[in-house]
């Protein structure tokens, strides 16, 4: 079976691949099409698909750099570095989209002069239904990577508490393109139909504010995992009831997760174990016997307590390991005993 970080990046990266050749194609036809009407939210989703281009390269980026190998400098990886591209994503998306494009909505309504007058506005229409097929193409992808990577989290679990921002910016940025395009549609067949550049300036100043917000989301959504988001509380509990009910331990004295990348969580846990079980009764009765035969008391005492030390150290082993079995996502364990 694929681990669950490979199959999470290989499905954030074909979502990331997807987009930005749609993007890209998409880009260069609705800056024709704004060439050729001069159209006020022609030009924002203009802006907006490039805004998107540019964002999901970086999220490319952000995949590649991410899954590269533990090493000396990276022990446990570089997986959150795909969050700070996310990061950057996010800021691009909120200076050159929101910024620039609610800029140009709002001075369009103030200033109708800037608008130049074109009566045919078939082309930029037939523009617009090329941009909706090709984005609404690139949001089935991103779906489809969703789906697929999500797990047992429902489809909006996975958006508000996964822990694969990527394929979230990539639905994000996807599903605000499709309605993005919807809204220009409405405001240039508006705006032509009744020889007013309000509803076309009102389109691209709508657009500009969605953009706004999604940056706002997907920044959110990337700090609070480079912050050191603990995984679910489900997740959680499932941990310290495994670890509750395995023999050799008493209690969990205290159990803590950080996500480290998609499919990645270091767990810190402190426990208590049972120190009847881990004692090795005929052995110490074998110590005491000797000890009662005039044998040196302080070399049987010693050799006891480094032979409990050792038998801790196996248990702790043996612990670790059956935790990595039951719960693959966890990459790294630090264990006290409490």
């Amino acid at each position: 079976m694929m681990p669950l970080h490979t199959k999470a990046h290989n499905q954030s990266l074909k979502a990331v691949i997807a987009a930005v050749t749609a993007n890209l194609l998409v880009t260069i036809a609705k800056f024709i099409g704004w060439y050729l009407s001069f159209s006020p939210s022609m030009l924002a989703e203009a802006i907006h698909s490039l805004a998107d281009t540019l964002n999901q390269v970086l999220l490319f980026v952000g995949i590649q750099h991410g899954a590269g190998k533990p090493t000396r400098t990276y022990p446990w990886g570089k997986g959150q570095a795909r969050y700070i591209w996310n990061l950057v994503s996010a800021m691009g998306i909120f200076f050159v989209g929101f910024g620039f494009t609610t800029y140009h909505g709002v001075q369009s309504i103030i200033y109708p002069q800037t608008i130049v007058p074109n009566a045919s506005y078939q082309i930029p229409i037939i523009i617009l239904c090329f941009s909706l097929l090709a984005e609404g193409y690139s949001l089935f992808v991103g779906i489809q990577s969703i789906i697929e990577s999500r797990g047992d989290k429902t489809f909006w679990q996975f958006i508000i508490n996964g822990d694969n921002p990527t394929s979230v910016a990539v639905f994000l940025e996807d599903s605000l393109a499709v309605l993005g395009v919807l809204l220009a549609f409405i405001g240039i067949w508006f705006s032509q139909h009744n020889h007013t550049h309000v509803p076309d300036a009102i389109a691209a100043t709508i657009i500009g504010c969605l953009m706004g917000v999604m940056a706002v989301v997907l920044a959110v959504a990337n700090g609070r995992i480079l912050m050191g988001v603990s995984a679910s509380i489900d997740w959680e509990t499932s941990i310290r009831e495994f670890v509750e009910s395995y023999p050799s331990v008493e209690h969990v004295a205290s159990l803590k997760t950080a996500v480290l990348a998609p499919g990645r969580v270091r767990l810190s846990i402190e426990v208590e174990f049972h120190g009847g079980i881990l004692i090795n009764r005929q052995q110490i009765e074998k110590d005491a016997e000797l000890i009662r035969r005039g044998d040196d008391p302080t070399y049987i005492l010693v050799e006891t307590a480094e032979r409990m030390v050792r038998t801790v150290g196996r248990e702790i082993n043996k612990l670790e390991a059956d935790i990595h079995k039951e719960f693959p996502e966890i990459v790294m364990i630090d264990l006290e005993v409490n």
